[in-house]
């Protein structure tokens, strides 16, 4: 349980992915999210946010909550109707197309079923960072990262892909790697 204090748009927002995670808002509970420029409820410990920043809070609430279920030490995926089971430090990168998500190992790629946005709540911990609407990278396999147009980022990979990071997600590559 978990009491909002936020824009409405915001709530909405937080509401629907709390919901999605199990997690019940209730304004009587010990604890609340609190957007910034918010008042703090004074009773209550709380934890302060940027509105951009929502989906946050929510892979904060969702690795704490369910740090057992959410144990995903291998992966599996197929490729040429093989299954293959590898780790996450062996990815390269994950990538949504028409045909699914993929995962772009040094060698092959595989298709694998969850979602970009499960992975990016559960890998988040493991190096991986969300570089735009459709991509996923795993930051220990990025060889260089070159400056681009308009405020955004190129990323070489060590195998050989370069990856375009979006306007709206390099804000979050240049913090979490303080550049």
């Amino acid at each position: 349980m978990v009491q909002l204090v936020c824009s409405d748009k915001v709530y909405e927002k937080l509401s629907r992915e709390l919901s999605r995670n199990q997690i019940e808002i209730n304004p009587n509970s010990d604890w609340a999210l609190v957007e910034k420029g918010y008042e703090f409820p004074g009773d209550k410990l709380c934890i302060v946010f940027d509105g951009i920043d929502y989906m946050d809070v929510i892979r904060l609430l969702v690795s704490g909550i369910r740090e057992n279920e959410l144990k995903t030490d291998t992966l599996a995926g197929i490729s040429e109707n093989k299954y293959a089971v590898m780790e996450p430090k062996d990815v390269r990168y994950l990538e949504a197309g028409s045909d699914g998500i993929v995962a772009c190992t040094k060698t092959n790629r595989y298709h694998i079923r969850e979602t970009l946005q499960y992975y990016e709540n559960v890998w988040a911990a493991k190096g991986f960072i969300r570089i735009n609407k459709s991509q996923l990278v795993n930051l220990l396999h990025v060889k260089e990262i070159i400056p681009w147009f308009n405020s955004r980022y190129m990323l070489r990979m060590d195998n050989g892909a370069e990856l375009e990071v979006s306007k709206m997600f390099s804000k979050k590559l240049r913090h979490t790697l303080n550049l």
